[in-house]
């Protein structure tokens, strides 16, 4: 039950989530490629931005059409933040300063392209921007794999902390429900289906045409499948083509990247989409190989086509601020709906924010008397199938003959007791009401929040619910335990310390065989 109103829950938690970023809307194709960092350089930009904001996690999402700073200040105090009044920061700013730092830029020279939000005002924008309604392309595909790799990213460098994580897989699961619950009035959902378009609109007969793709990464297979599709010709450049190691789609050519400007004079088409921080069409190389009536279609930030082919007769130049929709007086339905997937997911993520102050306030619950019990006709379920409920199973399967595990996935281990008739295992997520049955519970998944709701449920209900991840939502904590022929003994150090309790079991099984007792 939350006895707070989320209004009085935002206001004590004012300093907990700010974000600066800046896009399509506010800054150019060229002002946004000064913000891109190689992906070796990104991990040690992030921690100094990390350590200089003083913050306990960050993240950078940085698309084709956005960079954006996030950090979460849990339980820490959130640095000053110094921001006009229409929402640009000033030149101090400490979120533009250090961003601006890790580029080797100015931060009084871009006050004006980025914007500040804090908190209620970030994690709706988050929200938003991750179901696509931020983006130059309405609804677009592309956004919510970029928002979980940029997580994903954070995580695998141990920059990102709980209050981001759970932030970040609300905003991710709303996108989603979305995307599957949400119709909306869209012809092109990706730059390649706009660039098409432009295809389309300009007449050009795919069949009769010869096309170069220039890079072979996600947004590159994407366009040359497209194009082949299309019925176009496609030859696919790569740096280093060895049978096996490079993989081109299907129906496409391939040619060294050395040499695509010998390629050019073939060509009526080229679309180039890398992540090189150069030109891979330089104009002066381009005009040398007198190269004419060619579209180009730049797909990339920064830039991978020079702007000044465009000026070369005969040659078109499109590049990512060329595609956008504005189709939002069509889609007024399609927003108001998805706007309310959305607050659910927003207001989830409150519950989860009160939910753990709440268990951080509770008092100790002191010692448990231990209690010997018969679970031979007990149901006894566990949701998860990880090593924290192998280890628990392990000690729990001699002692009862209905066991139950709930999870998507399971250890090798698991699934082999399960194949021997030991548990019943059910490969699937955990749901309300599927523990109806159960007299015991264990919450042993890797998702604290889940554990959370998995003893919120039982508790309701009345049932014993013992979580791995949080002692103070226990009714019963699983103790050290040793047997030895008729002998059982149960050590537990109220859920604190359980590397003593691992060395007091050991040394209590070395005495029973030691003295036969």
């Amino acid at each position: 039950m939350i006895d707070e109103t989320t209004e009085q829950m935002h206001a004590k938690e004012a300093n907990l989530v700010a974000m600066i970023g800046t896009d399509h809307g506010l800054a150019s194709v060229d002002v946004r490629s000064a913000f891109v960092l190689d992906k070796e350089e990104r991990a040690q930009a992030m921690k100094k931005m990390r350590d200089f904001l003083g913050a306990t996690g960050v993240t950078l999402i940085t698309t084709c059409n956005r960079t954006e700073l996030w950090a979460s200040f849990d339980g820490v105090e959130m640095p000053e933040r110094h921001v006009r009044e229409d929402g640009h920061p000033e030149a101090n700013d400490p979120f533009l300063v250090t961003l601006c730092q890790a580029h080797g830029l100015n931060p009084e020279d871009y006050t004006d392209y980025f914007v500040c939000r804090n908190n209620g005002e970030s994690i709706s924008h988050l929200f938003n921007m991750t179901c696509g309604l931020r983006s130059a392309i309405m609804a677009e595909d592309q956004i919510i794999s970029q928002v979980k790799h940029a997580i994903g990213y954070s995580r695998e460098h141990g920059l990102t902390d709980g209050c981001l994580e759970v932030l970040f897989r609300e905003a991710v699961a709303a996108a989603k429900n979305v995307k599957s619950g949400v119709r909306f009035t869209r012809a092109y959902a990706t730059a390649v289906e706009q660039a098409m378009h432009v295809l389309q609109e300009k007449g050009v007969d795919l069949a009769n045409t010869t096309c170069m793709v220039i890079g072979n990464g996600e947004y590159g297979r994407l366009a040359a499948t497209t194009l082949v599709e299309a019925g176009a010709r496609v030859f696919v450049t790569v740096r280093q083509y060895t049978h096996g190691h490079v993989s081109i789609p299907a129906g496409c050519g391939s040619i060294p990247y050395t040499d695509r400007y010998l390629q050019l004079p073939q060509c009526d088409i080229v679309m180039s989409a890398t992540t090189s921080p150069h030109y891979t069409l330089a104009h002066d190389e381009f005009v040398e190989h007198n190269v004419g009536n060619t579209l180009l279609f730049d797909l990339a930030i920064p830039r991978d086509i020079d702007p000044a082919i465009a000026e070369v007769e005969g040659c078109e130049v499109f590049d990512i601020d060329s595609f956008s929709t504005d189709v939002g007086a069509e889609n007024t339905q399609a927003i108001a709906e998805a706007q309310s997937i959305l607050d659910a997911g927003i207001n989830e993520f409150w519950n989860w924010v009160q939910r753990r102050r709440q268990v951080q306030a509770m008092p100790d619950r002191g010692m448990f008397f231990p209690l010997f019990v018969n679970l031979n006709d007990k149901h006894v379920v566990f949701v998860g199938g990880g090593t924290v409920a192998l280890r628990r199973l392990r000690s729990l399967l001699p002692f009862v003959n209905n066991v139950e595990v709930i999870a998507p996935e399971v250890t090798p281990e698991v699934q082999a007791m399960a194949d021997e008739g030991a548990l019943t295992l059910r490969k699937e997520a955990f749901t309300p009401g599927c523990l109806d049955d159960a007299d015991m519970v264990f919450a042993c998944t890797n998702d604290d929040e889940l554990n959370a709701r998995i003893a919120d449920e039982c508790h309701k209900a009345g049932r014993l619910v013992s979580v791995s991840s949080n002692r103070h939502l226990c009714d019963f904590y699983f103790p050290g335990v040793v047997q030895y022929e008729n002998l059982v003994v149960g050590i537990s150090a109220a859920g604190r310390d359980h590397r003593r309790v691992r060395q007091l079991r050991k040394r209590i099984e070395r005495l029973l065989e030691e003295e036969d007792l």
